[in-house]
């Protein structure tokens, strides 16, 4: 499967089960949310009904979401990503954090997602920068 992205797009070629397919999912201009879904089938493969009722969406939608959100990430301003985080954290890392949960909340992005895609973490790790950015009071209280 080959998976490549645009600013208002991520194209899905050679989907297991789909080879020689090609899935463009558009996205609007600076915004996170689906707005349109292509099928380019194979010459001599008609798309029918059927062979779009049977699409693994979710998974498609899945692995779009996750290029398009890391494709945008790399938007984020250097100056508030650009430092490591020190060993132990500290007050510089936490405003980082803080910097790009902000960007990413202005985007429509999940700002964990996007902690985690700008330094090459995972979500949980991403989400206990979050919390300790809440403890320097950074960022306000969680409302969930």
């Amino acid at each position: 499967m080959k998976v490549s992205t645009t600013t208002n797009a991520v194209t899905v070629e050679d989907l297991p089960g789909y080879e020689g397919y090609a899935f463009v999912i558009g996205y609007p201009p600076g915004g996170s949310k689906p707005n349109g879904f292509y099928v380019s089938a194979p010459e001599g493969s008609p798309v029918t009904a059927t062979s779009i009722r049977r699409l693994p969406l979710d998974r498609l939608l899945k692995t779009a979401a996750e290029a398009h959100t890391e494709e945008t990430a790399k938007e984020v301003p250097t100056a508030a990503a650009s430092e490591g985080r020190p060993y132990g954290g500290g007050d510089q890392h936490a405003v980082a954090v803080a910097d790009v949960y902000n960007w990413a909340i202005e985007h429509g992005i999940p700002p964990r997602r996007a902690i985690a895609a700008r330094w090459a973490r995972s979500e949980a790790t991403a989400g206990r920068w979050i919390a300790e950015a809440r403890k320097k009071q950074l960022l306000p209280p969680h409302s969930g």
